[in-house]
């Protein structure tokens, strides 16, 4: 019997799929209603984002890690062990899926470390905007604003 990580064999070697997890299931049942509401109810709050790139995120999520969308198999190149296991496809999603993101992540930063930045003490600079001052509802309806103030930011640490 093969170990496989991700679901469970049987005593008899029948593959037992390890199912959803919380947050696709969650995903799954609700997202179109969501995504059918989301004009009328929730953008002159939130502004209006890209729900058809939204969507084929999400889409991809729900698919993330099941056996049934695809896997890799991987086998020991030594001649005398040959073990080998299968491994789901995953969907490589920033922001929605929890360990697709930690391993983009952890890949981009160990790139700009190695291929981006000097070998030099870096600085960082972190701006927000007050909730006090009740610009951020204008970010949101507007995100075109963004560019500008990152203009701005950019003149003044330049200038510093």
């Amino acid at each position: 019997v093969l170990s496989l990580k991700s679901h469970s064999v049987s005593p008899s070697g029948d593959y037992i799929p390890r199912g959803q997890n919380v947050l696709q299931r969650i995903f799954k049942e609700h997202f179109e209603d969501f995504r059918e509401l989301y004009d009328d109810k929730y953008a002159k709050n939130y502004g209006n984002f890209r729900l058809d790139r939204i969507t084929e995120v999400v889409d991809e999520f729900i698919k993330c890690g099941d056996y049934k969308e695809g896997l890799a198999r991987v086998q020991c190149q030594n001649n005398k062990c040959g073990h080998e296991y299968f491994v789901p496809l995953s969907c490589l999603s920033f922001y929605l899926c929890p360990s697709c993101h930690q391993k983009r992540t952890l890949l981009f930063g160990e790139q700009i470390a190695k291929e981006v930045l000097l070998h030099l003490p870096h600085r960082q600079f972190v701006f927000a905007i007050p909730k006090a001052l009740r610009l951020r509802v204008f970010f949101i309806h507007d995100r075109m604003l963004f560019a500008d103030v990152s203009r701005l930011i950019y003149n003044m640490v330049a200038e510093y």
